[in-house]
């Protein structure tokens, strides 16, 4: 089946609008907070996507100094949710994340119209919501940028172009191909008729500058997807939080 593209334009409205919803999420005071009501406007900026039935959101942000980081769970509608201070937490991570009773990752819990733009926005969804609460050193994706161009040797003339813009498009360097380039590099859509899948091709300035292309994987009938990174090619720069 031929792939739907989507436009660039419409791609990053989403994330900007994704990025305003989360922004404060935390904000206030070190140590672990809850801030489910942030995650619940964030949400609501996928307006092709909503919480299956049954199921409602319960989030946490980490913050320390200028760093954050956060966790959205979906938990069923009628769980007893602890207070803070009385959650289980994840003893297994650094930040010992509160985990409440029933949790689920948030994917796990999305329903949707079934439209290409459906799938895309999960795509969209599951990267801003792994960024809720992220600031500084926690951050990782905030810095990525959705291309639907190729890049740009190093002599190319755009004194404009900002690394670290996070819309930026066409980025210019010395680039060392790793793999053939795409025939498509607009963000795509295609039916495979049991699963579905969602490619993105993305700039990484950070540490080593990589283009990879992102391929998210959707079972029929599901909103979480299995993501696999391919390294389309590196650069000799890069930028260090």
């Amino acid at each position: 089946m031929k792939p739907v593209l989507f436009s660039i334009q419409r791609v990053n409205r989403l994330r900007q609008a994704a990025e305003k919803a989360r922004k404060n999420a935390g904000m206030g005071w070190d140590g672990w907070s809850d801030d489910t009501h942030t995650a619940m406007e964030f949400l609501r900026v996928f307006d092709s996507l909503w919480l299956k039935e049954g199921f409602t959101l319960e989030a946490y942000v980490y913050s320390s100094g200028q760093n954050g980081n956060g966790v959205i769970w979906a938990v069923p509608s009628d769980a007893e949710i602890p207070s803070l201070m009385d959650c289980p937490r994840n003893e297994e991570t650094v930040l010992r994340t509160p985990v409440p009773p029933g949790a689920i990752p948030l994917m796990q819990a999305i329903d949707g119209d079934r439209s290409p733009w459906s799938y895309l926005s999960a795509s969209i969804l599951g990267r801003e919501a792994y960024e809720f609460g992220a600031r500084w050193h926690g951050c990782w994706w905030s810095d990525q940028a959705i291309l639907s161009k190729p890049p740009r040797p190093a002599d190319s003339d755009d004194s404009e172009y900002g690394v670290t813009e996070p819309y930026r498009d066409a980025p210019i360097g010395e680039w060392e191909w790793l793999e053939n380039a795409p025939e498509i590099w607009e963000p795509s859509f295609i039916d495979e008729g049991e699963t579905c899948k969602v490619i993105l091709n993305i700039h990484n300035p950070v540490g080593q500058e990589t283009v990879y292309q992102a391929t998210d994987t959707y079972p029929k009938g599901s909103y979480a997807h299995q993501s696999e990174n391919e390294d389309i090619c590196i650069g000799f720069g890069g930028i260090v939080y």
